[in-house]
């Protein structure tokens, strides 16, 4: 058999492969320090390890962490809790930096597994205005998006939600900008983005816009307003994407709302 012949016969082999479902971890604002006043910052230890022992147990394919790693970067023990927990992490990880870390306007990912694209933005030089940033960003975001026409889900993962309930909503710190959020909302309903995962809020949304679900989850840390200390558990099969908001199990949400 010629070599191309063979390879033309590999690559249809792969593409006739069943599709495996599986599932992924999507944490968010771990924010180690945030309303925290415990010795060395005792209690959002207690709930980032409580979450981590959780997410290991469900043997997820990955975690996406959508930033607020930390309350203070500049602070060597909130950065060292942090790294410890996310040492235990099983699961291969990824991050996106949220308004509460370093800014790094050049941290991101894109990679496709398991039929999937999986994208991380940085949506702080989006919220900061950080022009030259953001377009560089863009350019690389749609390449990556391009890349992805053939995949089965095309999922995005950012800090700062594009919209939490409706495209209407007032324009606050928890959300883009009306021409951003129209900017991006075009730009995922042309390249056919199914999913767009943030966080930030420290509460969970899930609204769906143009054919794109865009849901925010609630922190790992201290929540605010309705929410609860949790993470998002994602089940991907052949025709549907379940995400299942869950609250931290033996965490006292009395106790981590404010």
């Amino acid at each position: 058999m010629k070599p191309y012949i063979l390879s033309i016969v590999l690559i249809l082999a792969t593409a006739c492969q069943s599709f495996e479902p599986f599932t992924f971890v999507q944490m968010s604002d771990t924010q180690i320090g945030f309303i925290d006043e415990s010795p060395a910052f005792a209690h959002s230890d207690s709930l980032m390890k409580a979450a981590v022992d959780a997410a290991n147990a469900l043997n997820p394919a990955y975690v996406f962490i959508t930033g607020d790693l930390v309350d203070n970067p500049d602070d060597p023990i909130q950065d060292s809790i942090y790294k410890t927990r996310l040492a235990e992490i099983q699961a291969p990880i990824y991050e996106v930096l949220g308004n509460h870390d370093r800014r790094d306007y050049g941290f991101r990912f894109s990679f496709q597994d398991r039929g999937c694209a999986f994208i991380g933005i940085d949506s702080n030089c989006i919220k900061d205005g950080a022009a030259e940033a953001e377009k560089a960003q863009l350019e690389w975001l749609t390449k990556e998006l391009d890349a992805a026409a053939r995949c089965r889900y095309t999922f995005i993962f950012l800090h700062c939600p594009v919209v939490r309930e409706s495209v209407d909503e007032k324009e606050d710190y928890f959300n883009f900008s009306n021409a951003q959020r129209a900017q991006y909302i075009s730009l995922f309903k042309e390249k056919g983005v199914d999913v767009v995962f943030a966080g930030h809020t420290h509460q969970d949304y899930d609204t769906t816009v143009d054919g794109i679900r865009f849901v925010a989850a609630g922190p790992v840390g201290n929540a605010l307003g309705h929410g609860t200390p949790g993470y998002n558990v994602v089940t991907v099969s052949r025709d549907s994407v379940s995400i299942t908001y869950t609250p931290t199990p033996g965490i006292d949400p009395a106790g981590c709302r404010y």
